[in-house]
């Protein structure tokens, strides 16, 4: 009977130890879709772990945030982001927004997520920590980017978790505005730490105008903060020298002014597509109609990879 007992735990035992952990099984190269209880709700989100990512060194993190009526895996597909993850061997997750039609609470915007007043910046930033948990990460190169509803969630993680973002990305977004006509303008918070940022906006951009203003379309009603003020917003937080380097090139059609700030490290760039519409530059979208004078994906990444946290 004893030996019967021993030869059942050392069945137990052994089987155990076969058993995969749940970070042995999130820790190799390929693409998952996972879940996680925040806030009362389960949320979802696709990871992407590069072919050279082996655990034996510290690598980037990249957030991929979509626009409103989105999701992670639309984002994922249309900015590229994980085939630019392979190339430069950075893990990215692509998070999915909440409601039927998924968006982002980024205070005057969007949909479900403004009308239940979810907590996204908590969500991320437990995300993130839980991916650190499972993943080497290097905390000094975190980063955020997204669209449009995203870019506006861009703009708040920078502005409320400057320990964990080393630098954003917005594309196509506001650091805030009003709901509707006559409601309370609400915009991001001034951050307590410097944060390198990289914007992207197209000047025909009717859903999240660049001069600001009424967006048009699905978001109607809605009031924008204009480009002009976002990028302010992080010049002052910044400290940047309000005389920038300006390229203009692609025939006029894209401009790029280059901010030099303080500390040393932290810059803050703006590029601005002249025939430039709602969309992500470089997308392979032709009803995006994304200017293709430029990659997004590319530009983003390579401010991203020059920009650790000071």
């Amino acid at each position: 009977m004893q030996r019967h007992w021993l030869i059942g735990l050392l069945v137990v035992v052994l089987a155990a130890c076969a058993a995969p952990s749940r970070a042995q099984e999130g820790d190799k190269p390929g693409d998952y879709v996972r879940k996680m209880d925040f806030g009362g709700e389960t949320r979802t989100y696709r990871l992407h772990i590069p072919p050279s990512y082996d655990g034996s060194q510290a690598v980037p993190l990249v957030v991929g945030l979509h626009g409103g009526g989105g999701s992670g895996r639309q984002f994922e597909r249309s900015s590229e982001f994980s085939d630019q993850a392979d190339e430069a061997g950075f893990i990215v997750v692509y998070p999915d927004g909440t409601g039927r039609i998924q968006t982002w609470n980024a205070g005057h915007c969007c949909g479900y997520a403004l009308r239940e007043k979810v907590d996204d910046v908590g969500y991320i930033r437990a995300l993130v920590a839980e991916l650190q948990k499972d993943l080497k990460i290097d905390p000094r190169r975190i980063y955020a980017t997204g669209m449009s509803n995203g870019a506006m969630m861009t703009y708040w993680l920078g502005a409320t978790s400057p320990d964990l973002f080393a630098a954003i990305a917005p594309v196509a977004g506001t650091i805030g505005g009003q709901e509707a006509e006559g409601a309370t303008l609400v915009q991001i918070p001034t951050p307590g730490q410097a944060v390198s940022v990289i914007a992207l906006h197209g000047m025909q951009d009717e859903r999240v105008q660049y001069e600001g203003g009424a967006s048009t379309g699905v978001d109607a009603g809605r009031i924008d903060l204009s480009v002009a003020e976002s990028i302010n917003f992080w010049l002052n937080v910044d400290g940047c020298d309000p005389a920038y380097k300006e390229d203009i090139t692609h025939a006029g059609n894209i401009i790029r002014q280059a901010y030099t700030c303080q500390p040393d490290g932290i810059d803050v760039v703006l590029y601005t597509v002249v025939d430039g519409v709602h969309a992500w530059p470089g997308a392979d979208s032709i009803t995006d109609k994304a200017t293709q004078d430029i990659s997004a994906t590319d530009l983003i990444w390579e401010f991203f990879a020059s920009h650790p946290k000071p």
